[in-house]
């Protein structure tokens, strides 16, 4: 699929006077997420003046591939989406969401809150939100204000990352989007609790959520909500999406032959039991500080 072929539905409305209330702003507000080519032209696209995404070993430059491309086509039509994704590891997929969570920041969420919910420690949050700020090390006009959890952009948009204890959840208002990173893996919590504090939000103020996850067994909200009827868009990514561009075919096969790990579970997208996971029986505040490739 050809990014040409969708920036028309790429660029959601829905700032209005962005222009005349944030100049400075205004230009990246214009811009298409993506051209579609390996070579920039003057404003050309968001993507290019943040950085095409590198290759996790070469550290070339990459396009988007076509797994990515549906995302930013699923994510960006302009109402409410609720997106599912079980996902094999190591595949670029927290960082098309990051990437175009970013996008939407300067044009649709513009003047609103974003939260990013992650494991039980801080420090999980800590990371993700690192990863976030990356993203404006070549805009950094845009950015006013920002710690180790949270940003503040030109235009009022607000961004925080939580880890999934934090009773700031429920007490948020004006809540454009969440996004929930290895929502299977919490730990051994019930993880209802979680989702009983998301749902209200995500009713009362249409609320985008993107929740990603490898599996992590038949447990958890991740596990029931991809099995029960219910208006997500549900997707499902293994190893295989990453292959030629990540993986080769032959470094793919031999991943799938590992006896150390289950890899029905880690890269198939299979809820799986009887295995430990490539995290081991660890905890959930022990998770996170993983898949730096992802």
């Amino acid at each position: 699929m050809q990014f040409q072929q969708l920036n028309k539905i790429f660029h959601p409305s829905g700032a209005e006077d962005l222009k005349a209330k944030q100049e400075l702003t205004s230009k990246y507000y214009k811009l298409i997420f993506y051209c579609g080519n390996l070579l920039k032209s003057e404003n050309c696209c968001l993507t290019h003046l943040v950085g095409l995404p590198r290759h996790p070993a070469t550290m070339q430059e990459m396009r988007f591939m076509l797994h990515q491309e549906n995302f930013v086509f699923i994510m960006g039509k302009p109402r409410q989406r609720k997106i599912h994704v079980n996902k094999s590891r190591q595949i670029g997929y927290t960082e098309i969401v990051l990437r175009y969570i970013q996008y939407l920041c300067l044009n649709k969420y513009a003047g609103g809150h974003v939260r990013f919910i992650t494991g039980i420690r801080v420090e999980t949050a800590k990371l993700l939100m690192h990863r976030f700020r990356r993203l404006f090390d070549n805009i950094r006009d845009v950015v006013v204000d920002e710690s180790d959890l949270e940003m503040t952009l030109m235009n009022g948009t607000h961004i925080l990352a939580l880890p999934s204890t934090s009773g700031a959840i429920r007490g948020d208002t004006k809540i454009n989007c969440i996004f929930i990173d290895e929502a299977a893996h919490f730990g051994r919590i019930d993880d209802s609790i979680v989702m009983d504090a998301i749902h209200p939000i995500v009713f009362t103020n249409k609320s985008d959520i993107v929740m990603i996850s490898t599996p992590n067994g038949p447990r958890g909200f991740f596990y029931k909500i991809d099995k029960d009827e219910n208006d997500y868009h549900k997707i499902k990514e293994n190893i295989w999406c990453g292959v030629p561009n990540i993986y080769t075919k032959e470094e793919a096969e031999a991943e799938l032959k590992r006896t150390d790990i289950d890899v029905d579970q880690e890269y198939l997208n299979q809820y799986t039991t009887g295995k430990d996971s490539i995290f081991g029986t660890v905890l959930a505040e022990e998770i996170g500080d993983f898949d730096t490739l992802d």
